[in-house]
């Protein structure tokens, strides 16, 4: 009798169909785990923009009216951020009365709010 080298044909199949499987399990997580991240990003962002902001406030008395002013350097050679950031999906981010919001995937994220509110935008 002669030794079996390789793989069968139906073992290649029960073995494409079990990586097949797992992966349709692992690709929602990631997904999820991805607009989890990006929404943290926002949130971070716009922490960073609120302390800007502040400290402009501090140096100024008054909030920036938007957040070029916060990337141009003013009289004194003050920059409070280096680059103007963008959402994840290139939105802007305002500014208005001290208060910092985005609208990125469908929810609404302010410095004022505890958390992101759905649907706004």
């Amino acid at each position: 009798m002669q030794a079996r080298n390789g793989f069968s044909l139906l073992e290649m199949l029960i073995c494409v169909s079990l990586v097949l499987i797992f992966a349709s399990f692992a690709v929602p997580r990631f997904s999820s785990a991805t607009k989890t991240a990006q929404e943290a990003k926002v949130q971070a962002d716009i922490r960073t923009i609120s302390n800007a902001a502040a400290l402009y406030e501090i140096d100024h008395g008054v909030f920036p009216a938007s957040i070029d002013d916060l990337v141009t350097k003013d009289s004194d050679g003050k920059q409070y951020l280096q680059f103007k950031p963008l959402t994840p999906d290139k939105g802007e981010y305002q500014i208005a009365d001290g208060v910092v919001s985005a609208d990125y995937n469908n929810k609404h994220f302010s410095s004022d709010a505890a958390s992101a509110q759905e649907g706004k935008g």
